[in-house]
């Protein structure tokens, strides 16, 4: 951005190779943990093949926001995915089938999280109330 009153607000660091998955990439601000007052880490991937994103059960410290949209921008209700989640200490498993978003509080054991079927690609946007994300307990995927 060119050097102007407001030019720091913003950031075109944002597309960013994915480290386990060379050749694949995410737009993200996680990897900026001090941009905006390092208060919030937002990663938008668009998933278009199953795969298991997170084998491992986690929590953090901040709260999370994940959502689960359609990516078809000429119908928001274009959704043809069965997204696998499991909450909480006893494992508590819900199959995501249409547009949704989930809200998980500070501490909240979280994961696996895999997207089972994709028969239509989907947008997934991952918000951490946090500049820095980091698990308890730095489990891996």
């Amino acid at each position: 951005m060119p050097k102007t009153k407001y030019g720091k607000y913003f950031s075109t660091e944002v597309v960013k190779e994915v480290d386990k998955r060379p050749g694949a990439f995410v737009t993200s601000t996680r990897h900026l943990e001090k941009f905006g007052g390092g208060h919030l880490s937002v990663d938008a991937i668009y998933i278009n093949h199953p795969h298991l994103m997170i084998s491992q059960p986690h929590k953090h410290e901040f709260p999370q926001y994940l959502n689960f949209y359609s990516a078809n921008p000429r119908n928001p209700k274009d959704f043809d995915a069965e997204i696998e989640m499991t909450l909480g200490e006893e494992a508590e498993k819900h199959i995501i089938k249409s547009p949704t978003a989930l809200y998980i509080p500070a501490g909240l054991m979280h994961g696996p999280l895999n997207f089972a079927k994709i028969n239509k690609p989907v947008l997934f946007i991952d918000i951490a109330v946090t500049g820095k994300y980091t698990r308890v307990g730095n489990t891996p995927d």
